[in-house]
C-alpha cells in the first residue's frame, strides 16, 4: 500500500474527522517534508482559558510540522508554531485534554493522539487505521510537498 492523500483526506482515513478540515484550519500546503498549517484558532470551541486568552493576543497561529520519527506505526511529529512572532508551540501541551476529549467522543483507541514534551505528538497511525480497517499495516509515514504519504501493507 502507497497512498498520497491531503491532510484532510489522511484524517478522514483515520477516522479523526469528516471530509473537510475544520474550519479554524485556513491553509495547508507543504514543502520538501515539512507540512505547514495556518490556523485561526479563535474559531476553535471550548478551547482552554489560557489558549483562549492567547488567541486575543495572537489570532492566527502558523506551524510547521516535520516527521521526526516512525516506530511500530507510531509517527512522531516535532510542531514549530508561532503567533504573532511568539513561540505558540510552547502551548501545545494545553491542548492535550482538549485533544483527548475529541479522540474519545469519536470512539477512537484511547491513546491514539497523544501531545508529548518538547512540542511532539505522537500518532498512532496503526491503532488508527486498525480500528477502521482491519489487518492495514503501516511501515512509514511522511510528509511530501504538502501532502501525507502513508506506505504499508493492505488487508
Amino acid at each position: 500500500m502507497h497512498q498520497e492523500l491531503t491532510l484532510a483526506e489522511t484524517l478522514h482515513l483515520l477516522g479523526l474527522m469528516g471530509r473537510d478540515l475544520p474550519s479554524f484550519i485556513t491553509s495547508v500546503s507543504g514543502r520538501d517534508d515539512a507540512l505547514d498549517l495556518v490556523a485561526e484558532p479563535r474559531q476553535v470551541k471550548r478551547l482552554p482559558a489560557p489558549l483562549k486568552l492567547a488567541t486575543r493576543l495572537a489570532p492566527t497561529v502558523r506551524a510547521t510540522l516535520r516527521v521526526v520519527d516512525v516506530t511500530d506505526g507510531v509517527a512522531t511529529f516535532s510542531v514549530d508554531a508561532n503567533a504573532g512572532g511568539l513561540p505558540a508551540h510552547k502551548l501545545l501541551g494545553l491542548a492535550a485534554s482538549r485533544i483527548e476529549t475529541v479522540v474519545a467522543a469519536k470512539g477512537l483507541p484511547a491513546g491514539s493522539v497523544r501531545v508529548l514534551p518538547d512540542a511532539r505528538i505522537a500518532l498512532d497511525v496503526q491503532r488508527l487505521l486498525q480500528a477502521r480497517h482491519p489487518g492495514t499495516r503501516v511501515a512509514d509515514v511522511t510528509f511530501r510537498n504538502g501532502l501525507v504519504v502513508l506506505d504499508g501493507a493492505a488487508a
